[in-house]
């Protein structure tokens, strides 16, 4: 009994080591949210959170176990609500009044969806059983999105200490239950796997946002405890095992490794969690065990007292960066070191205010020395009043509230051209080749634009161009597929686009076929191919084409606006209905899609009939892009696509540069 009471003890000590890789793990979380290419990995410091939350929730309910046979499930659960609830409500209050105030009303309306959800810990059910429209940028910024991570932690922990009780209490046997527990977490963990797998490939945002194929991070975390703890109380020599110095470091700067590793190797658009998952996971894991068996008053590199500092506040850090970091982008710095910096800088400030006076006080301080009964009850108020307050200040959000706001700026988001209103997009659904057509088939002459979502923006000029009876108007069209011949992971379906580069080859096909006399292809700069992909997979589709196309235009992606176009127009505009353009305003966006551009152009330069129609200078005069032209015509109708009337005012400007070339042929 003293022996299991001295080991109970050790398990439940505080250990700086630990704070330390939460440190590394909300470190890279908020470097991947700086927007910055090089971080976009970070995200996999969510996947370390997991297995440490498994491990030490694990060693507290079995240790619980060991020294009384059973588990304070009200106890339990206070301990939860009084850790996480008081800063998570002090973060969802303040967040959305800022919202109400920076952000247009729709903007707001929009990025506070998941608000309800949030208080509730079921944001991540919201998030995986959404259906979001491509266009709708807006909804992908949602002010809690972050959110999901604690919605799976808390269904995690809902679940979890019936689990460890059943396993514990199967076994009659004192000597085996923990060899019977690690057996049965070793089911669990398999299971979980093998359904975020399958996941994984049929409906990843189901894999990726849902507790059942996320728990087996949770249950590697419980495992290490469970094999350890099992193995110190077999050891019938020494209360503590024998500690090889040198395996220890070597289990730490593996785990390390992976774990840094997987942040920059690791990308958006990889097959997420999937096997990747295992990279971060088993580095937080082997770093785990490493420093489960230090010797007392023996610290790794991980309990340097400022990784340490910024573990402590980790949680206060993770609610406070993703809402500072969405509203500085939605207000244009994103893209900018200076002002990221200066919001990095600012979620640190709100995380040391939100810990002090919030988190630290209801947690362990003056404020949480109350019984679990009335924990429980309180908790359960604030919640109500909090969704009470949420639900009724939604409703109070004007969508109308005069014809220069919000009402208006749904408009601008809706000025799309008519081949949305037709079946030409099935987007990944399949790859199936449906055009829009326009004209009569006895049309002496056929024009074809070929693209995705910016490729196909520009659709609206090329009737007033090419007009019928003498000509036929062909559009084929699929968003988020590049014109490019290379297969690349999309991120929004967390696989490769088979879809596209199915329907992209069928495209081809029937433009052997049909033959058409012009062809206008066109799609986004910002796929991220490297070099050699962009100009041999650029290559192969103008050889190709070239062939079966008199004349090829090819139509550079446009620069992104890197905000909200519609939303910083209706926060600029005053009522005589005068808008501040400069404030609207973006410099530097042109230079992010001049490699692209140059790669196109040096495909197209070793073939007769390719042409370059480059319309940027269009879009961003003078390198300098705005939300709204200096004719007042809105440009933007989110960040990246163009407005179907700032298309049609450009036909004129088009007419002249596609004529210079035709004329010759």
């Amino acid at each position: 009994m003293y022996k299991t009471r001295a080991l109970t003890d050790r398990y439940l000590e505080y250990k700086p080591d630990l704070q330390g890789l939460r440190a590394v793990a909300i470190i890279w979380v908020v470097l991947a949210h700086t927007g910055f290419p090089v971080f976009q990995g970070g995200f996999i410091g969510v996947d370390v959170f997991f297995v440490l939350s498994g491990y030490l929730i694990t060693g507290l309910l079995v240790a619980e176990l060991q020294q009384s046979g059973r588990i304070e499930f009200l106890c339990f659960y206070a301990r939860r609500l009084k850790r996480l609830l008081p800063a998570l409500v002090f973060m969802l209050s303040i967040v959305s009044i800022l919202a109400f105030f920076l952000l247009s009303h729709n903007e707001a309306l929009v990025q506070l969806q998941s608000s309800l959800f949030a208080t509730t810990w079921v944001s991540n059910l919201y998030f995986a059983f959404t259906e979001f429209d491509y266009f709708d940028e807006l909804a992908e910024r949602d002010l809690f999105l972050h959110t999901w991570s604690l919605g799976v932690e808390e269904q995690f922990y809902l679940l979890w200490p019936t689990l460890i009780l059943i396993l514990f209490k199967v076994s009659p046997l004192k000597q085996s239950k923990l060899t019977l527990m690690f057996f049965g977490l070793s089911i669990v963990l398999l299971i979980s796997f093998i359904l975020s797998l399958y996941w994984s490939v049929t409906m990843p945002q189901m894999a990726f946002y849902l507790m059942p194929a996320r728990v087996w991070q949770f249950t590697l975390g419980a495992i290490i405890h469970t094999n350890f703890f099992r193995i110190d109380i077999d050891d019938k020599d020494s209360l503590l095992p024998a500690v090889n110095k040198k395996p220890n470091g070597i289990l730490l700067l593996t785990g390390l490794t992976l774990i840094i590793g997987g942040g920059i190797i690791i990308a958006p658009g990889y097959s997420y969690p999937g096997y990747w998952a295992l990279v971060p996971s088993f580095g937080a894991a082997f770093v785990i065990a490493a420093i489960h068996f230090l010797p007392r008053n023996e610290f790794s590199l991980l309990a340097h007292p400022a990784l340490v500092w910024i573990g402590d506040r980790s949680y206060s850090l993770y609610l406070w960066h993703w809402p500072i970091f969405t509203l500085g982008f939605s207000l244009g710095l994103y893209g900018q070191v200076l002002p990221i910096v200066g919001l990095v800088l600012l979620s640190l400030l709100m995380a040391i205010i939100s810990y002090r006076i919030i988190e630290f006080p209801f947690w362990k301080g003056s404020l949480s020395f109350f019984q679990p009964s009335r924990i429980l009850l309180v908790g359960l108020l604030v919640i109500v009043t909090m969704l009470f307050i949420q639900f009724h200040g939604l409703r109070q959000i004007p969508v109308q509230v005069s014809s220069n706001s919000s009402d208006q700026s749904n408009q601008w988001r809706m000025d799309l051209p008519i081949i949305y209103r037709m079946p030409c997009d099935a987007w990944y659904l399949n790859a199936d080749v449906k055009p829009c057509v326009f004209g009569n088939n006895t049309a002496e002459k056929t024009v074809v634009l070929l693209g995705d979502s910016i490729g196909a923006q520009w659709f609206s000029i090329l009737p007033e161009i090419f007009s019928v009876p003498q000509w036929r108007l062909i559009v084929f069209t699929k968003s988020s597929c590049a014109m490019v011949d290379e297969d690349y992971v999309y991120g929004r379906i967390g696989r490769i686009y088979q879809v596209c580069s199915d329907w992209r080859t069928a495209v081809l096909d029937e433009l052997d076929i049909l033959k058409p006399d012009v062809l206008i292809l066109g799609s986004s700069a910002t796929y991220g191919f490297s070099e050699s992909q962009w100009e041999e997979g650029s290559s192969r589709v103008f050889q190709r084409v070239s062939k079966a196309v008199k004349t090829v235009f090819v139509i550079p992606g446009t620069p992104s606006l890197g905000f909200d176009g519609p939303g910083c127009v209706a926060r600029n505009i005053t009522n005589d209905g005068f808008v501040d353009r400069q404030a609207c305003s973006a410099k530097g966006r042109v230079k992010l899609i001049e490699s692209a551009t140059k790669y196109l152009s040096q495909s197209a330069s070793h073939i007769s009939n390719v042409y370059m129609l480059d319309l940027n200078g269009l879009v961003c005069p003078n390198g300098k892009c705005n939300a709204i032209s200096k004719n007042g015509v809105i440009v933007f109708r989110d960040s990246q696509h163009l407005t179907d009337s700032f298309v049609r005012a450009q036909s004129p400007l088009v007419a002249k540069k596609l004529e210079r070339v035709l004329n010759l042929n």
